[in-house]
């Protein structure tokens, strides 16, 4: 039985190194322009991010990302608009008992759900539209909702990491990217809570 799992994780390591290789060659040739290939991001995620925390992640998706940081976090929430995407994720969770999903609009689920939470926490924050099946509401990304809200309790939180993807985004000069705030106001909000910045791999991240 020991020789039969030592050779399927052999098989599954062998499985997800390909699907690694593929990914940077494909980031290769796009001159490792952004956006990085997701286990790059998720590399940053947890340098950045304070281990055996609270994450709150805003955007499940197919719940890969959900999955990477339950692996280290104490507890993770992680809020999705687009109702399949939310059943197929709460099927997927099921048994997993350190995290919890939440359905609905980030702007509108996170001031009730910051009321809860205290202490160290790390902030996810990837609930934007960006085709497919993911989800349009009102508005194409509520960033400055989540920020508000973030900021509205801050003092709740010690320390406090939060990271936002898709950074290339927040351009609004750019047609495609009309609806996005401009970067000054993510480092005006990191300036305004006493919060270090950089830019890594297309995440903004700020933390103290």
């Amino acid at each position: 039985m020991g020789i039969f799992w030592s050779e399927l994780g052999k098989l599954v390591f062998s499985k997800s190194h390909r699907s690694r290789i593929g990914e940077i060659r494909g980031w290769q040739k796009r001159m490792f322009a952004a956006p990085s290939p997701s286990h790059i991001k998720r590399s940053v995620l947890r340098r950045n991010g304070n281990p055996y925390s609270i994450w709150v992640e805003t955007g499940t998706f197919q719940g890969d990302t959900t999955q990477f940081l339950a692996d280290t976090a104490n507890f993770v929430h992680s809020i999705e608009p687009e109702p399949t995407l939310f059943k197929l994720a709460a099927e997927r969770f099921k048994s997993t008992s350190n995290i919890k999903l939440h359905f609905g609009l980030s702007e509108n689920v996170l001031p009730a759900l910051l009321q809860e939470l205290t202490g160290d926490v790390n902030f996810w924050l990837d609930g934007h539209y960006s085709g497919g099946i993911t989800h349009k509401g009102p508005i194409e990304t509520p960033i400055i909702q989540e920020l508000e809200t973030i900021e509205r309790y801050r003092e709740r939180f010690a320390p406090l990491t939060v990271m936002i993807d898709d950074i290339r985004c927040f351009h609004p000069h750019i047609p495609e990217y009309s609806s996005y705030p401009d970067l000054g106001l993510l480092v005006d909000w990191a300036r305004r809570n006493n919060l270090r910045w950089h830019i890594e791999q297309d995440i903004f991240v700020a933390k103290k």
